[in-house]
């Protein structure tokens, strides 16, 4: 039985399918999409869509796996589900398919919440909640909370490292001396790093880069062919704090 092979679309096609929140492409899609830094600055800076970060299959299929691997560690004799809760969501589109891909895997296993304070006033494609980060915290006392693109010189690690009931937070995007958070509250870097402990350490909260998934990422601020400005991190707090 002859098979007919699938076209690879276009860059422009390709782009087009991109300005769909629904669309979830490969990395590989991403990278054959621009040809040039104005097509990539005119995308990804558009005033009625913009992107942050070029989420993609692999990147959310690893995300997803790690996610589960810490089901595991924090419910491993529990009933209740783990709740997963994301700041600042955007549209949704991190927790939509963070969700898809982990009820496949554990099904049943994480209540993941979008939720969104709606100072950018952005189209909603996905279910997602119009709380602010404090009001997020106060209601759903999760387990895990995850923050895209924290605003520039903005940081609410403070805040959440306040609720007894996270166990972990998880930051995408510029890290240390980057466009997100603050350099200094948020990372622990900038010009008190060599006089104190970094805040999130001073609470008794420890860092570590996850590099594979970092590997996978591709943001605004990079440029066609030059992806490694965007990272995920996590900040676990001490076992012995737990």
């Amino acid at each position: 039985m002859s098979h007919r092979l699938k076209r690879k679309l276009t860059p422009k096609e390709l782009r087009e399918k991109l300005c769909d929140p629904r669309f979830l492409p490969t990395h590989e899609q991403v990278v054959r999409s621009f040809g040039s830094w104005e097509q990539w600055r005119n995308f990804c800076f558009n005033r009625d869509n913009p992107v942050f970060e070029f989420l993609n299959q692999e990147y959310l299929e690893a995300f997803a796996g790690y996610l589960v691997n810490r089901i595991d560690e924090l419910r491993e004799n529990e009933k209740n589900p783990l709740t997963i809760l994301e700041l600042g969501a955007g549209n949704g589109k991190l927790s939509h398919f963070l969700r898809v891909k982990i009820d496949k895997k554990k099904p049943k296993k994480t209540v993941i919440i979008a939720t969104e304070p709606g100072e950018w006033n952005l189209r909603n494609y996905f279910k997602l909640e119009k709380l602010d980060h404090l009001e997020a915290l106060r209601k759903y006392s999760p387990d895990i909370v995850i923050f895209s693109w924290m605003p520039y010189k903005k940081d609410v690690t403070n805040d959440i490292r306040k609720f007894d009931s996270v166990k972990e937070y998880i930051l995408i995007g510029e890290t240390d001396g980057g466009c997100c958070g603050d350099e200094w509250g948020t990372w622990g870097c900038g010009k008190n790093k060599n006089e104190q402990k970094p805040p999130y350490a001073s609470d008794g909260f420890q860092r570590k880069d996850l590099d594979n998934l970092s590997a996978m990422q591709i943001c605004r601020t990079d440029e066609p062919g030059e992806y490694h400005h965007s990272k995920t991190v996590s900040f676990k707090r001490r076992q012995d704090l737990m």
